[in-house]
């Protein structure tokens, strides 16, 4: 069956209103400007195995949700390495402490290896430019510690970055430019991380003591009764009250007079005789 052309004139205006609401209720495009569409700080250095640690640090402390949220940024980086030797030194450091750390490392500004080398370098006194980084915009700042100072030496000399903060001592020398996108994001390795004071070596609260086991009730024991002392030995002039020098039973009445009756009758025998003798 042939189909009927007649009704295609009517499905075409009909379509073509559709598609034009359609037109007109799309969102537009997202911007090029867009801080969540200008580049993926994880995606970059998955490109370089030396920066790994780095890399996962960023991703387990959400420092890479705020890197990716920005529209121009700067992030130093310290090899695996430093890494290591940071957590190995820091073994029981705060996961709050190691956001601050992570977030002095990401400078609010497009700096890339053109920007160090057009630095001024002075005589001896060596002018400093002040940087602002992530970390000032968290609240928890305090001072000067969310702000970099960065110095280029003389001559040629090395560029070096070092924490704001009065008393800062660990200090990072820059290495190389890694990589960069112009005036979105910037990598630049550094030889250690920056340690503000304050932060790696701020004293952590101490932990609970465990709850004390119940105790157990005590019973009374009565104490077992003493051994009975052997018997004193008895001296010389007892000897004979032991139990094998006993008294002898008394004599019974009908045994004494048979006794007596017995001496009696010697006695007169006796007697008799001695009158005869006579």
């Amino acid at each position: 069956m042939a189909p009927n052309l007649s009704l295609l004139p009517f499905l075409f205006l009909a379509v073509l209103p559709a598609a034009g609401n359609a037109a007109a209720a799309a969102p537009p495009p997202p911007s090029s400007s867009s801080g969540n569409a200008a580049f993926n700080v994880t995606e970059i250095l998955a490109r370089y195995p030396e920066f790994k640690l780095f890399n996962l640090l960023l991703s387990k402390t959400r420092v890479a949700r705020e890197i990716n949220s920005r529209s121009s940024i700067t992030v130093l980086v310290p090899d695996n390495s430093a890494v290591d030797w940071l957590l190995h030194r820091s073994a029981r450091l705060a996961r709050s402490s190691l956001f601050e750390l992570m977030s002095v490392h990401v400078i609010l500004d497009y700096i890339d290896g053109a920007k160090l080398a057009a630095l001024p370098r002075g005589g001896g006194g060596n002018p400093s430019t002040v940087l602002t980084t992530l970390f000032q915009t968290m609240g928890t700042a305090r001072n000067r510690t969310g702000f970099l100072n960065v110095t280029a030496a003389p001559r040629g000399g090395a560029v070096v970055f070092i924490s704001a903060a009065p008393g800062s001592l660990v200090s990072a020398t820059f290495k190389r430019a890694v990589t960069a996108r112009p005036y979105n994001i910037s990598v630049l390795q550094i030889s250690n991380f920056v340690v503000p004071p304050g932060i790696v070596t701020r004293p952590r609260p101490p932990a609970p003591s465990p709850p004390a086991p119940p105790r157990m009730r005590q019973m009374a024991v009565a104490p077992s009764p003493a051994p009975t002392p052997p018997p004193l030995p008895t001296s010389e002039g007892d000897a004979g009250e032991g139990p094998d020098a006993a008294e002898a039973p008394a004599p019974s009445r009908g045994h004494v007079a048979k006794v007596m009756s017995r001496w009696i009758i010697g006695a007169a025998v006796g007697f008799a005789l001695m009158l005869g003798f006579l």
